[in-house]
């Protein structure tokens, strides 16, 4: 796996990451950008592999929203990316049904939003 995540293109995720630049993003962003860019795989493991490129890279949290805003959960990069998958199985793969992952940028998602804008 190692290997295909240097393969990211940041065009899979510059929407997303420049989409969180002022606001937290539904997880549906991320499902629909690894579907964009399927090319005949699974669309899955392309998603897994971008979620946990972009948490690796410290580009995202992946957290919760409530009352006090975004909660970030807790783990190294494979830990999150299971409780992400978790939760979208629970709910078949169709997060419109109310999943509870959503992405904030870091810092350095942010500084890369921001070179993305740019070119």
């Amino acid at each position: 796996m190692e290997g295909s995540l240097a393969m990211i293109d940041s065009r899979v995720f510059a929407d997303v990451l420049i989409e969180g630049m002022d606001d937290w993003v539904l997880i549906d962003q991320l499902i629909w950008a690894a579907r964009k860019v399927a090319n005949g795989r699974p669309w899955k493991e392309g998603f897994v592999e971008l979620l946990h490129f972009l948490l690796q890279k410290d580009l995202i949290q992946i957290g919760e929203l409530d009352s006090e805003g975004f909660s970030p959960w807790r783990g190294e990069a494979d830990e999150v990316v299971q409780m992400v998958v978790d939760d979208l199985d629970h709910l078949f793969w169709k997060p419109e049904l109310g999943s509870r992952a959503w992405i904030a940028n870091t810092a350095a998602g942010n500084d890369v939003a921001r070179s993305l804008i740019d070119h």
